[in-house]
């Protein structure tokens, strides 16, 4: 199995991939993906998620989880039994606790073996950084290039009235 997070990110099953992408890049790859409706889905996300408000559940068949500490995190990691299982990184999760993050990682690894798992955060931190070392693929991917405004015309364009105002007109400078 494959997912299309973007044209030139391709997920596959049996992996883990750690993402590094502004909001709504992935919420595009999310949203009305024939793939994520087909599968089991689940959403992970800490004590506040990004994305969650954005994605389109009519689209996606999709469970959510939240896990408000890093070992709430690795219970559900460990009771997973989804295809897909998408973390949204929350970076408060792992303050003040010691190599949890590295065990968190290890076990999205081996969570990866047999399923397509997705480690996504739109600000690397440090503890991201130690998952994603433990990834199998790391995307950075940026925002998409706004398009630069259409030149303006220099000239000076159409005069109105090129031979000077009609007659019996004044300006306000001629009062």
């Amino acid at each position: 199995m494959e997912l299309a997070l973007h044209p030139s990110v391709t997920l596959r099953s049996g992996t883990f991939s750690a993402v590094v992408a502004p909001e709504d890049v992935v919420l595009a790859g999310l949203n009305d993906n024939p793939v994520l409706s087909r599968f089991l889905f689940l959403f992970v996300s800490g004590n506040y998620s990004r994305l969650l408000s954005g994605i389109n559940r009519r689209s996606v068949s999709i469970e959510v989880r939240r896990a408000f500490t890093a070992f709430q995190l690795l219970q559900i990691l460990r009771e997973s039994y989804h295809t897909i299982v998408f973390v949204e990184h929350d970076p408060i999760l792992y303050e003040g606790v010691d190599d949890v993050a590295l065990q968190v990682g290890e076990d999205l690894r081996q969570l990866g073996q047999g399923a397509l798992v997705v480690l996504y955060t739109a600000f690397p931190d440090p503890s991201f950084e130690t998952m994603a070392g433990l990834a199998d693929r790391v995307f950075y991917l940026a925002s998409p290039v706004a398009q630069p405004p259409a030149p303006r015309a220099r000239g000076r364009g159409k005069l109105r009235y090129p031979g000077g105002l009609p007659r019996g007109q004044q300006t306000l400078g001629g009062v």
